[in-house]
């Protein structure tokens, strides 16, 4: 049948890959950039700016709904 020769096409075209290593993972103990307590204030006054930075420009536009046209 059919199915049966594209399967088989199939599995002669696959089978001729190698298989790829495994992922290997490495355990860290670094505290994450977006934690509550910060050892340097210089990175937290930077996020704290970005954060305002982003929120005024969310409010800047127009509110509602707007239509696109082309």
């Amino acid at each position: 049948m059919l199915i049966d020769t594209i399967r088989d096409v199939y599995r002669e075209i696959t089978g001729n890959f190698v298989q790829g290593e495994s992922v290997v993972t490495v355990p860290t103990h670094r505290v994450a950039a977006n934690a509550s307590t910060f050892a340097n204030t210089e990175m937290q006054a930077r996020r704290h700016r970005r954060q305002r930075r982003l929120e005024r420009a969310e409010r800047g536009g127009i509110n509602g709904w707007t239509v696109r046209t082309w």
